[in-house]
């Protein structure tokens, strides 16, 4: 009898992953199953964990079933020809550059309101607007197709008292730790006859002109000639909708609109995953060094001027000093990485950057 034993293997991290026959269940990937056909769901599936297995170099970091599930949804979508998804390492979560993410429950209802006929559009424009003139304090309240639109719109009113901000939302980022932003219901409640925001704004939602006013104000926006040709389609109007949702429960707003999850992500956690990340980018070929620094830099944009707050940055320097090559080898990536460059420096500012990119940072410059 023999006396040697052979060793017990140590369990592999990645045998805590999922099987791909569970990520399909789950809902974010059943909301892409319900729209693309079996064969193609077979073809692009076909090896999503061992390439995962493959390329992930942090087994003791996995990925969580959620993350899991928005990859391989994305993956069986396919790439889109006409547009991609786009990692924003630039640090500015708010401004009129970028089109901010909507919540999953404005994605699902945009799903569900894009698989069928629609009709009834004036009972959706009414429960939009009273909500919105409700959450904002205001007497009244119109849905134009965009900004541009919407200040069009207030031509009509030409003796009113304007305020007007496409940035401007209905929380103030001060509760947060940044510099105070007047909310809409601040100008409401400071006089201001008519108040314009963009739907994209601090809200959170859809692309689209609002105006905020008095009820006789806003009836003469509803009378006016233009109003038909401006006014928001009925699709935006249901996305608006399932945002504002939302809002009737505030102690949802920041774990539901993606842009406040950003904002209220709190310094340390910014500090931990630069931490965490830089040494991974630094073994790059293309890599000189990515250190972790603190900085301040903008958070929000208007075009005109900008707010700055505290974030974590990871410095990055290419081996051969390029600083633009580099960059573009960011963004030459699927999805492509938009980073801040600024005198000669790339940085990616994870202010603005989803934990769910961390891992693609690193693949983009393998």
């Amino acid at each position: 009898m023999s006396d040697e034993f052979s060793p017990m293997k140590p369990e592999s991290p990645f045998s805590k992953l999922p099987s791909l026959s569970e990520l399909i269940q789950h809902p974010t990937v059943q909301s892409v199953v319900e729209r693309v056909n079996q064969t193609t769901i077979a073809q692009r599936a076909t090896g999503f964990l061992e390439e995962l297995q493959a390329s992930w170099k942090e087994p003791g970091h996995l990925p969580s079933v959620g993350e899991l599930a928005e990859r391989l949804a994305h993956r069986l979508l396919g790439r889109a020809d006409h547009c991609s998804p786009t990692v924003n390492a630039t640090g500015v979560v708010c401004s009129q550059s970028w089109q901010a993410p909507l919540s999953d429950a404005s994605v699902k209802e945009l799903q569900r309101y894009a698989s069928d006929f629609q009709q009834n559009r004036d009972a959706s424009i009414q429960r939009v607007t009273s909500t919105l003139a409700k959450l904002a304090g205001a007497e009244a309240a119109w849905v134009a197709s965009n900004f541009s639109a919407a200040m069009c719109l207030t031509e009509q009113c030409p003796e009113a008292t304007l305020a007007s901000s496409p940035l401007m939302g209905l929380l103030n980022p001060v509760h947060y730790g940044y510099e105070h932003v007047e909310t809409i219901g601040d100008r409401i409640q400071a006089g201001d006859d008519l108040v314009v925001v963009d739907g994209s704004g601090l809200l959170g939602g859809p692309r689209c002109g609002i105006i905020f006013g008095k009820r006789s104000l806003i009836d003469q926006v509803q009378q006016s000639e233009l109003q038909s040709a401006l006014a928001a389609d009925a699709m935006t109007l249901s996305t608006l909708e399932s945002t504002l949702a939302v809002y009737r429960t505030p102690e949802q707003i920041l774990h539901q609109i993606p842009l406040w999850q950003l904002l209220s992500a709190p310094l340390q956690n910014l500090q931990q995953r630069c931490h965490r990340i830089a040494p991974l980018l630094a073994d790059g070929e293309s890599i000189a060094t990515a250190e972790p620094i603190e900085l301040e830099s903008a958070w929000l944009d208007d075009g005109e001027s900008q707010l700055s707050s505290k974030s974590w940055a990871i410095a990055v320097q290419p081996t051969d000093g390029n600083v633009q090559q580099l960059a573009k080898q960011f963004e030459n990536a699927a999805p492509q990485i938009i980073p801040q460059v600024t005198e000669g420096k790339l940085q990616l500012n994870f202010r603005s950057i989803f934990p769910r990119w961390d891992q693609h940072l690193i693949s983009a410059i393998e």
